[in-house]
């Protein structure tokens, strides 16, 4: 499932029918790592964190999940609010907006939150998203994009509240995977474009013969 036009943010691509196609595989990579830990997004109340590529990718893939609701904090609101639009234009889910110009109290009702920002990212291993952690509830998900260092402050907050954390090196690794994918099986359909032609002229010429190398 193509969900790169509803993103408008790339990271592979490859050429079908004569037609080139771009794909991101940053949200479908985080939602394989949330399977993995037995989290499901249906009908759950989502908080992101930024509004740039990797926060375009997971809210876009959550909503086409099932998510109930998205809520996008940036520090920048022109970009954020077009990550809304986006949103509620190209998916079923309810997204709305919050201005991330202070320490933000995340709401009770929130299932996931997803911190889709660079901030923690070596070398500011020291830094962490400007939030009201002890709004943290104990039923969130907490899960982080930086895989460089995992151990994140951030996630290190949410689990001394009793949340469930993901790190993001399970996202880097699925991701990488779908990437290898989509590569190989270009390259597959590529190899086996001019088999049959090869198949016939040997045929012809006797070239071709069970076990000859």
């Amino acid at each position: 499932r193509n969900t790169g036009w509803r993103i408008d943010y790339f990271l592979c691509s490859e050429r079908l029918n004569g037609k080139l196609w771009g794909e991101n595989t940053d949200g479908k990579g985080l939602l394989a790592s949330f399977h993995n830990e037995g989290v499901d997004v249906r009908g759950k109340n989502i908080f992101i964190l930024g509004a740039g590529g990797a926060a375009r990718a997971i809210s876009v893939e959550c909503a086409l999940a099932g998510a109930k609701k998205i809520t996008i904090a940036n520090i920048f609101r022109e970009q954020g609010e077009e990550l809304v639009k986006l949103l509620n234009t190209r998916t079923d889910a309810q997204a709305e907006f919050v201005f991330w110009d202070h320490p933000l109290t995340i709401p009770a009702d929130t299932d996931i939150l997803s911190n889709a920002t660079s901030i923690g990212l070596y070398p500011n291993v020291n830094d962490k998203p400007n939030i009201n952690y002890d709004s943290i509830q104990s039923h969130f998900v907490v899960s982080d994009v930086i895989f460089n260092d995992p151990r994140t402050l951030f996630l290190g907050e949410a689990k001394k509240r009793g949340a469930q954390t993901i790190n993001g090196l399970g996202m880097l690794v699925n991701q990488a995977a779908l990437n290898f994918k989509i590569w190989t099986e270009a390259v597959r359909r590529q190899m086996h474009r001019p088999l049959p032609h090869l198949t016939d002229h040997c045929s012809r010429t006797g070239r071709l013969r069970a076990g000859s190398t």
